[in-house]
């Protein structure tokens, strides 16, 4: 998957949806302060959330999924269930992980559940790629037992305390078949303990069900990654850096630009230092 290229198309797509409103105050709401969660189901908060942070994601994701099969050792396949996963962009650090170590594209299968299914969203021609739009805190049970990897890409810390614990019983309903199960999530700096105890409160749960027990814990400070540098497209990265300059209200001085205003014109992540993500490995107890 060619960043630039998919960066390009979806600022092409801004640009005129800037063009069709009368201010950019929705575009605000960005934010992830104070456990605040964006509404994704507008167009154009997508439309600036992949353009903010999409390079550093997809490169954060691709390190995870390699260092998933670096542990992995010789397995034969991924086959992934990934929460919360509408925008598609673990998927695209799972498929470009796989290529950078030459494997095909059928190693990788790879389902996505989420309650908005994102209009950028692509499959990259993989016919093993499933995205369910529903909402898995309703469900039984996850619908792939078959899976060995179960992630959260940035997303376990999205769900109310109620809605965690019904999913905490969804997967815990889920008659997981294989011989090892990875339970992963990647997360953010500012919600880093919360998150670690949620994850840990499911690896419990699956425990308690007495099939699985513990192998392996490993997280990105263990892998010891340095931050690096991403190459972003200047014109878009100074647009968005300017972006209240933009608004229509702002230049036509109907709006002064409120206090938070200032928050329009956060520039675009093209740093991977912050990447935080951990792996707890279950195996599969020996039966007598």
């Amino acid at each position: 998957m060619d960043i630039t290229s998919f960066l390009e198309s979806v600022f092409a797509d801004f640009s005129s949806s800037i063009k069709s409103v009368d201010r950019l105050c929705i575009l605000k709401t960005l934010s992830f302060l104070n456990s605040s969660t964006p509404d994704y189901s507008n167009r154009m908060i997508q439309q600036l959330y992949l353009l903010r942070y999409a390079p550093a994601y997809i490169y954060e994701y691709e390190a995870f999924y390699e260092a998933l099969m670096d542990l992995e050792g010789s397995t034969s396949f991924l086959r992934i269930f990934s929460i919360g996963s509408g925008s598609g962009l673990d998927y695209y650090g799972a498929y470009r992980a796989i290529k950078k170590k030459g494997l095909p594209s059928d190693f990788l299968y790879y389902s996505g559940i989420d309650v908005i299914d994102w209009y950028y969203r692509t499959t990259l021609d993989n016919h093993r790629y499933y995205f369910y739009k529903q909402d898995v805190t309703r469900l039984h049970s996850l619908p792939d037992r078959f899976i060995n990897v179960l992630f959260f890409p940035k997303s376990i810390s999205e769900f109310s305390n109620e809605s965690f614990s019904r999913l905490l019983e969804v997967i815990c309903n889920t008659a997981f078949s294989r011989e090892q199960i990875n339970i992963c999530a990647s997360v953010r700096r500012s919600r880093l303990e919360d998150d670690y105890k949620r994850l840990v409160k499911i690896v419990e749960c699956l425990l308690l069900k007495g099939d699985y027990t513990l192998d392996l814990t490993h997280n990105s400070l263990e892998d010891n990654v340095q931050g690096e540098s991403i190459f972003y497209p200047e014109d878009i990265f100074h647009f968005l850096s300017n972006l209240r300059d933009y608004c229509p209200a702002y230049r036509r001085r109907i709006c002064r630009g409120e206090r938070d205003c200032d928050t329009l014109n956060r520039k675009p992540m093209k740093d991977t230092g912050y990447r935080q993500y951990w792996i707890i490995r279950l195996v599969r107890k020996e039966r007598n």
